[in-house]
Formats: structure tokens, C-alpha cells, sequence
């Protein structure tokens, strides 16, 4: 029988694909991921990766343990959240989110959250591309589409809206502009499109049938700036942008309306510090629906 430890091993190169990743990840060499995973191979008497120049590939075989594997983690650590509960009260969660939430909404209010649960502790990933929650990079994930995989509890967080933003000197030296015809005179910041995470970020075409985007960034925050400079038009969600000094309201009535959705593994759904977090973010959301859906 193989040690029920090459299971961690084996499931860290199936999510990294490489085994020097999966080393970083677990601490490690990456001989002695290889010894793990050639261990459970011999036990089992079949291989589990076949390795090709991208990385490593799960074989039948291979895709066959997982879900066993996975089985096996989560029973793993619901045993040890139910042990530690009873020393800790909470502990640590990791939270993935996109940069403009996390940076321009969450991080200001969490102070609510470590006050009423003083034994908590926030990893806030608030990065321009999606994290997986499947692969163990977060626990707990907020992103612009709703996931489909079978093994999340997902539902909408919040709806969200977005508007046109430039600044006082933009404006003074640009084209004038009283209507939505007008915008296609005008200079417009956007993200990469060979970069884009989520097709919900496509939005510029909606304003502008042939829109000039003369700055291009896979950050919100970036975008911000850079209106803020005096490079052009930029969508930003109106959370992020009523309260900055630096930058005017164009056109009110023009918005665009986008959706947030929470997710978590469904096993983890019975732990009690992600409940904790995960109702605290609905009730925030909630409570900040003059932000987030400002007219």
C-alpha cells in the first residue's frame, strides 16, 4: 500500500504542472517530489504523469486518483479545522479577489471583520488575472463569472457599475463632449485584450463603436492612474472613482453594469472560519450597495 503522504505530492504536481513549482509550493527539492510521485507509481503498479516539454500531463490513471485524492485532502483538513477550532477559534484565510474590489473596497473595511473575530487572519490576492480556488491558490474567490465546476458552492456576490472617468486637464485640451457620439474623438485607456481573464472586462466597445485607446493596462488601478495623467477616457467602476479628486464624471447617464460572484470548495463551506469570512463579505456587500451601485 503507498503512503497516503505521496497523495500530497502527487497533487501539487498535478496542479502546478511542473515539478520544480510543486517543490516551491511544498517546500522542498524537486527530487523529492519525483521520489514521491515514482513511490506511488511502483505501488500502484501504473504511472500516474506522462512529462512532455509544457510540463507534466495526468495519464487515465492519473485522472482516475484525483478526485480520490482530493477526497482524501479535504477529509484531511475539515479533520484538522475541526481539532484546531476547538484551540484557535479561527485562523488564517486566503481570499482571491480582482484588483479593483480588493484594493478599493475590501482592504478599507476588513478592519470590521479583525475586530469582530480577533483570532482571524486575512491573505488578501487581489491580482488582474483569475486565481484558482480547484488548484489550492485561494479558498475563498470573487471573480467576474460565475465558476462551473461541480466541486464550488458559488452565488452572486453583487452587481456592480462602471462609468466613463478623465481628467480636468484631459478634458480642457480635448475634443468637447456633450454626447455618446462625441466619444469617438476622443483618447481611451483600456486593458490588453490577448490578456484579458474574464470577456467581462470588454466593455469599451459598448461606449464607442471604434474607440482610440492610446494606453492599455492589465490593471484597474493603472487605468485609474492613468486618466488621472491626462492619457484619455477610462471605464472604472464607480466605487473606485466618485471619491477621487482627480478625476470628472463624463456623460452620467452612460454606466455599464457588471457582476461579482463569491465561490468556495463545497466541503469547505462546513469550516468555520471561511463562514465567517464568507458572510461577512455578503453582509458588506450588502451594506455597500451605495457604493457599488451608485447612480
Amino acid at each position: 500500500m503507498f503512503d497516503w503522504n505521496d497523495l500530497r505530492f502527487f497533487l501539487e504536481l498535478q496542479r502546478s504542472g511542473r515539478l520544480l513549482t510543486a517543490a516551491q509550493r511544498l517546500g522542498t527539492t524537486h527530487t523529492t517530489v519525483a521520489r514521491h510521485i515514482e513511490s506511488i507509481e511502483r505501488e500502484l503498479g501504473t504511472t500516474l504523469f506522462v512529462q512532455h516539454a509544457q510540463g507534466y500531463e495526468l495519464t487515465p490513471a492519473g485522472h482516475a486518483l484525483v478526485k480520490h485524492a482530493e477526497a482524501m485532502e479535504n477529509a484531511a483538513l475539515l479533520a484538522q479545522e475541526a481539532v484546531t477550532q476547538n484551540i484557535t477559534p479561527l485562523g488564517k484565510v486566503r481570499l482571491g479577489v480582482t484588483e479593483g474590489l480588493g484594493v478599493a473596497f475590501l482592504t478599507q473595511r476588513m478592519g470590521l471583520l479583525l475586530a469582530r473575530c480577533p483570532g482571524l487572519e486575512i491573505e488578501l490576492v487581489a491580482v488582474p488575472r483569475f486565481v484558482s480556488i480547484l488548484n489550492r491558490e485561494v479558498e475563498i474567490s470573487i471573480q467576474l463569472e460565475r465558476p462551473q465546476a461541480d466541486l464550488l458552492i458559488s452565488r452572486k456576490l453583487t452587481d456592480y457599475r462602471l462609468a466613463l472617468y478623465a481628467s480636468p486637464a484631459y478634458l480642457e485640451q480635448a475634443a468637447p463632449l456633450n454626447s455618446r457620439e462625441d466619444l469617438n474623438q476622443h483618447a481611451w485607456i483600456g486593458y490588453v485584450d490577448d490578456l484579458l481573464f474574464s470577456q467581462e472586462l470588454l466593455f469599451l466597445d459598448g461606449f464607442c463603436r471604434s474607440p482610440n485607446v492610446v494606453y492599455r493596462s492589465t490593471s484597474v488601478m493603472a487605468q485609474q492612474i492613468a486618466a488621472r495623467a491626462g492619457l484619455g477616457i477610462a471605464v472604472l467602476p464607480i466605487y473606485m472613482a466618485r471619491h477621487d479628486p482627480a478625476l470628472r464624471r463624463l456623460l452620467p447617464s452612460e454606466t455599464i453594469q457588471r457582476s461579482y460572484w463569491i465561490s468556495c470548495r463545497r466541503e469547505l463551506q462546513r469550516s468555520v472560519r471561511l463562514r465567517v469570512v464568507w458572510d461577512f463579505l455578503l453582509e458588506l456587500c450588502n451594506e455597500g450597495q451605495g457604493e457599488l451601485m451608485a447612480p
